[in-house]
């Protein structure tokens, strides 16, 4: 059996005026009226993990990726209650998040608001992962960090095409333009999240979630070095963040650490 263990920070970096990112594990959100990082951290047999960056400006980005993590507590909740897997829940979610955003996008005269949002459901030892937008699931095994998500964005498109090298990507202009997030009304698009292939947990599994105010600073190879030298979930958030401000901290930056160890109780 797994030990499941997760800390989740988040910072506003050194050039925004607020953060308009969110995050959930199990059921913990991040308080919205304290401003300073803050660690929050869980311990279990798996669970639902989530970051959601959201975009709009001045407050709109927070209302939204807001709504996304409440939306998630809810059915977090009805899991519980109901015993029923998130696997089977996801579309659900979706059109529900998806639909109080567009809702009170409608309130504020149709200024428009969203966030993207990546999630890592473990059960049973395996690990499903599904994102909307360009916030990342990483899976670092056997040293060897590995992207699970997929970023939805106009510059991956390119890059699949053969158009665009990822080289190149890296400093194009429109490397942020998403080809799709929350808070997209069902008649200009229907939204598809991808969903990855579930794979089985290895002991000594350590998972990333995080918003692009750490993969914008950060190459994916400084990540890997930082996850693989750090001994724990909580100092590996901590020095991939001090990272990503050192580098710049030009956005909201958000990370979710989540690592599995197989603990030996002995025979009873």
């Amino acid at each position: 059996m797994f030990t499941i263990t997760s800390v989740a920070a988040s910072h506003v970096g050194k050039v925004r005026d607020n953060n308009e990112d969110n995050y959930f594990i199990n059921g913990k959100i991040p308080d919205p009226n304290t401003t300073d990082m803050v660690f929050t951290a869980d311990e279990s047999k798996g669970g639902l993990y989530a970051v959601c960056d959201g975009m709009g400006g001045e407050e709109c980005g927070e209302v939204a990726s807001e709504i996304a993590v409440n939306t998630l507590h809810k059915f977090y909740r009805r899991m519980l209650e109901q015993g029923i897997a998130f696997d089977k829940l996801i579309d659900s979610y979706i059109d529900e998040a998806n639909t109080q955003i567009c809702d009170e996008i409608e309130k504020s005269d149709g200024k428009r608001m969203g966030t993207t949002f990546a999630v890592l459901y473990i059960k049973n030892e395996i690990a499903h992962v599904y994102n909307i937008g360009d916030s990342r699931v990483y899976l670092l095994r056997n040293n060897l960090l590995s992207q699970l998500s997929c970023d939805h964005t106009q510059i991956k498109r390119l890059i699949d095409m053969g158009i665009l090298t990822a080289e190149k990507a890296k400093t194009h202009p429109e490397r942020h333009m998403l080809t799709q997030h929350l808070g997209i009304f069902p008649d200009e698009m229907v939204l598809e999240p991808f969903v990855a292939n579930p794979l089985t947990v290895e002991d000594n599994d350590m998972f990333l979630l995080c918003s692009d105010g750490l993969t914008d600073m950060l190459e994916d190879k400084a990540i890997e070095e930082i996850m693989r030298d750090s001994s724990d979930p909580q100092k590996a958030t901590k020095k991939l963040i001090d990272a990503a401000l050192q580098n710049g901290g030009k956005d909201n930056v958000t990370v979710i650490v989540v690592e599995a160890e197989r603990k030996d109780f002995g025979s009873i």
